[in-house]
């Protein structure tokens, strides 16, 4: 099966996995107030479901997941908290749209519903993967809020300002861009042909928010922890990582493509903010390799 066939036929295995470590992330005591993704639960399937509410097979699972890809429970857990702090002020700031380039199983528009009144949010993503998180979603009674606007596209195949307009979407407005996940996934093309979209096609002062992986880790050259192990994991299931930005040249990148950053974190400084409490590190090692990053557009 083809890349574009096996994108439209199967929800995303890597969305799912991080609902796993974000489920596990609800029980977790070493993490104050516990992870905060608490409907993460409701794409879990019902086996999953059942088993994980007991501390026995959460342990087994979580040991598992460490064995296999060490540094992605702490990595996910950290991206969580990451995006949730800047999905909140975007909030708090009514700006006017919020768009999910990629929304797998993200739950922010719900969970934060109290706070986007006056903001319009697109939730991007394959017919497949969406279509799957409603059912979810409707199966379990979360009430969806009405300012939700769920745009299936393929990302292969589809315009992306053609799929936006369509749905809605005003290119004058004040806009924040979620990215979470799926730069790595993508080609170097179809990451700059976004960031176009989003320069030529968004408000003044619009932002974009995404993480990225090094370019040694697609090049296979990384002895960062966790990247061969989680390289090889990508590639068994067919989700191999296709773009990076060079260690040290991510100012330069988004310069060339049209944006100001605002924030940047390498690993170490993400591991810092959102895994340390009192000064000492509460879970482990995070991914050695992957950057997070908050622009604004130029000009």
């Amino acid at each position: 099966m083809n890349e574009n066939n096996r994108i439209e036929n199967k929800a995303s295995h890597t969305a799912l996995m991080a609902v796993i470590h974000r489920f596990l992330a609800t029980y977790d005591n070493r993490i104050k107030d516990k992870g905060p993704d608490n409907l993460a639960f409701v794409f879990l399937p019902p086996k999953a479901r059942f088993f994980l509410r007991f501390a026995f097979f959460r342990t087994v699972i979580t040991k598992k997941l460490q064995k296999k890809v060490p540094g992605s429970y702490e990595y996910i857990t950290a991206r969580t908290n990451f995006f949730d702090e800047i999905f909140i002020s975007a909030a708090k700031s009514s700006i006017d749209q919020i768009v999910f380039l990629g929304a797998g199983f993200d739950t922010r528009a719900i969970r934060f519903q109290h706070l986007t009144s006056g903001s319009i949010i697109f939730e991007l993503d394959t017919s497949t993967t969406q279509n799957v998180k409603i059912n979810y979603l409707k199966k379990s009674k979360i009430h969806l809020p009405e300012n939700i606007v769920y745009v299936p596209i393929n990302f292969n195949k589809d315009n992306l300002k053609q799929t936006l307009l369509s749905h809605g979407y005003l290119p004058q407005k004040r806009s924040l861009f979620i990215w979470e996940g799926v730069t790595m996934y993508i080609t170097n093309e179809s990451v700059k042909k976004t960031l176009s979209f989003i320069k030529d096609n968004s408000g003044y002062s619009s932002m974009i928010a995404f993480d990225y992986f090094y370019d040694s880790v697609i090049k296979g050259t990384s002895d960062s922890f966790g990247a061969k192990e989680l390289s090889e994991s990508a590639r068994k299931i067919g989700e191999e990582f296709k773009f990076g930005i060079e260690e040290g040249l991510v100012d330069e990148f988004l310069k060339e493509n049209g944006f100001i950053l605002i924030n940047h974190y390498t690993p170490q400084e993400f591991e810092k903010k959102f895994l340390r409490r009192a000064g000492r590190n509460t879970l482990g090692n995070m991914y050695g390799f992957a950057g997070h990053v908050y622009a604004k557009l130029k000009g």
